[in-house]
């Protein structure tokens, strides 16, 4: 998610947090008067919205969260902005499934460079703590548009299995898989996070990637955690996506404490206009009785 228009509010000029909320306030009016799906109104919404949660300053921030306002408008924006991700994933979906070039109709995706980033800002983390290069990858949550799926096969010849537990979701991705020709070399498969034991490659694979969506709190992301953590390999790794600061108005926050049974190696925040916070997590090892 990666704009940036004319004008635009910057780290150098920052809002008093009293602004800042009131442009918050009405982009939340605004998206929960609509049905969320792409529109230029729409569209140039969510624009901002992701502009005004990347760009602010650390200090800033803290003063935004600390207001009594954003206890109430921070999680109705994650809601919106969940909902908006899985209304426009369809349509791109859709669009590239019936385009004539559906590599150039996913070449206009309009955040398609975001998560070029984010998968190589992942990657980082893996190559931070020493890890090889994955050769297998199971993301769970891959959603309508699994670009996170396509990106890893196609850039870094990694075998992928996507999950997700929509079955509209699945078909679509597998019909842009199809269209891009790689049904191949990339599926995706319809599951249930919370039962990985029945998930196919979650055993094997050398990473496991969960979505920022999957578990919509910490309770629901400490059930997911311990039940992967039974199932992966020792020497296999755990990327979580997270959000940091005031992006997590766009996606709910991670801590290492809401990953149970592993252990966290190594937390990493984005500095530029990337979204996505990211953790590293190794399987925490058995013990035994006694």
């Amino acid at each position: 998610m990666t704009h940036t228009a004319p004008g635009a509010l910057t780290p150098a000029s920052p809002l008093p947090p009293a602004a800042f909320l009131a442009r918050l306030s009405e982009l939340d009016d605004q998206l929960s008067s609509t049905d969320l799906r792409p529109s230029p109104e729409v569209n140039e919404a969510f624009r901002r919205l992701v502009e005004l949660c990347t760009v602010i300053d650390d200090e800033l921030a803290e003063r935004v969260l600390r207001d009594p306002a954003a206890g109430s408008l921070v999680p109705s924006l994650r809601s919106l902005s969940a909902r908006g991700e899985n209304e426009l994933e369809r349509e791109w979906a859709h669009r590239i499934i019936a385009a004539d070039d559906p590599w150039a109709e996913l070449g206009a995706f309009p955040y398609l460079d975001n998560y070029r980033r984010l998968v190589r800002f992942e990657l980082g983390g893996l190559a931070a703590v020493g890890a090889p290069p994955p050769a297998s990858a199971v993301l769970l949550g891959a959603g309508p548009l699994p670009l996170t799926g396509v990106e890893l096969m196609w850039r870094y010849e990694v075998e992928v299995t996507n999950v997700d537990n929509d079955a509209e979701a699945c078909e679509l991705a597998n019909g842009v898989h199809r269209a891009l020709g790689l049904q191949d070399r990339v599926t995706t498969v319809r599951g249930d996070a919370h039962r990985p034991a029945r998930l196919p490659g979650v055993g094997d694979s050398d990473i496991v990637l969960l979505a920022a969506l999957v578990g919509a709190d910490s309770a629901a992301k400490r059930r997911v955690s311990h039940s992967l953590s039974t199932v992966m390999r020792p020497d296999s790794l755990l990327l979580t996506r997270s959000a940091h600061r005031l992006r997590t108005a766009l996606y709910p926050p991670v801590s290492p404490d809401d990953l149970s049974g592993f252990q966290t190696l190594v937390e990493m925040h984005p500095c530029d206009d990337v979204v996505n916070s990211v953790l590293v997590s190794r399987p925490e090892p058995a013990t035994g009785p006694g």
